[in-house]
């Protein structure tokens, strides 16, 4: 029996095969059929219909990611059905849904990743069964890996398949009927994924990529003005200008949403808002800086008159993930550390890989 992103596959256009594999296989995360929270106080203080957070910080790796990345192995599965070793660059949150991923599926991941990593993320990298290898090029090193030792790479912007797997998102939010869905974005890849399950689903759901920090290329395509700002805690690692950001926040913009970005001081009140009271109705919360950018932009949002109705944010992290600059969590001298395209390829080849 289907479970997990599974129960959704007629949203995945394609030809029934990963969802086919998997249930076979038992191959699930226990990922997916997260919460929808209601949050009436704070629908009534900004004159919405209603205010759901989605709760995609309580899957099993504690991102929204586990969905996209079981989706992008299994279907690699499903053409060819033997072990491979993938690679992915990531700012922590794809890695540690990737590496487990591939436990599952019985794959290998190499997860390159910045040293500035958040430390909860890096803890659970240190654990998760990825070899690590730890580079101030993360993306630089992951692309050469791909190519020279013909491993498969997962970043979203380079695979295909890799918004499919949040499609499933937009089956979930059905029923609640949204006129309105944010998420952060830094590629933009979870939310071109969610757009994409709306239509299939022929359902006219305003859908905005919510930005910050660094990674702002998507809300810049819309709004050219916007100042990158590195102190900002949400978007410090991510994508800063993913290749189709024009095309996709024009397609967001169709929707009748588009791309926003949120400011450090309206991240920062919107944490300390839902760390001290939360919703009146639900208590205190935790949020990753990403989570709070989402909500900062539910208010401006509302308070602007671009949303009305139904809202939902889609929370991306768990409320651990707030970056300590003080701290490397991957200082661990047992693991790769690389400087050099030549050390690169020599701790490959020590790791047992051959070139392609």
């Amino acid at each position: 029996m289907a479970s997990g992103i599974w129960t959704h596959a007629t949203l995945f256009d394609d030809d029934g095969a990963p969802a086919r594999l998997a249930t076979a296989r038992g191959w699930t995360l226990g990922e997916a059929s997260t919460p929808a929270q209601e949050w009436p106080s704070l629908a009534r203080e900004l004159g919405l219909d209603r205010l759901v957070l989605k709760r995609e910080d309580l899957n099993p790796s504690g991102s929204h990611k586990d969905r996209g990345l079981l989706y992008q192995i299994v279907a690699r599965r499903a053409e060819d059905d033997r072990p491979r070793t993938f690679v992915l660059s990531s700012s922590g949150n794809a890695a540690v849904a990737a590496a487990s991923a591939t436990r599952v599926t019985g794959d290998r991941l190499f997860a390159f990743v910045s040293p500035r990593t958040a430390p909860a993320k890096a803890r659970r990298l240190r654990t998760s069964g990825a070899d690590l290898v730890v580079s101030e090029k993360p993306i630089n090193f992951a692309r050469y890996a791909a190519r020279v030792f013909g491993l498969t790479d997962l970043r979203g912007t380079k695979d295909p398949r890799a918004a499919t797997g949040y499609r499933s998102i937009a089956g979930e939010l059905a029923s609640l009927r949204p006129n309105h869905v944010l998420t952060f974005s830094s590629s933009g890849t979870s939310m071109r994924g969610i757009a994409e399950g709306f239509a299939q689903l022929d359902l006219p759901v305003a859908c905005t990529a919510v930005q910050a920090g660094v990674c702002l290329g998507i809300a810049r395509a819309l709004h050219p003005d916007i100042e990158d700002e590195p102190d900002n805690p949400a978007g410090r690692l991510g994508i800063r200008n993913p290749p189709d950001a024009e095309i996709l926040a024009h397609f967001l913009a169709d929707t009748g949403g588009g791309a926003v970005s949120v400011r450090t001081p309206g991240v920062m009140a919107m944490a300390e808002r839902l760390g001290s009271r939360g919703d009146a109705d639900g208590g205190p919360l935790r949020v990753s800086p990403e989570g709070a950018a989402v909500l900062a932009a539910v208010v401006d949002g509302a308070r602007e008159g671009r949303l009305r109705g139904t809202v939902v944010a889609i929370i991306t992290g768990r409320g651990d993930q707030w970056h300590d600059d003080t701290t490397d969590a991957l200082e661990d001298p047992d693991l790769l550390r690389v400087g050099s395209y030549l050390e690169l390829r020599d701790a490959l080849l020590a790791h047992g890989l051959e070139p392609a």
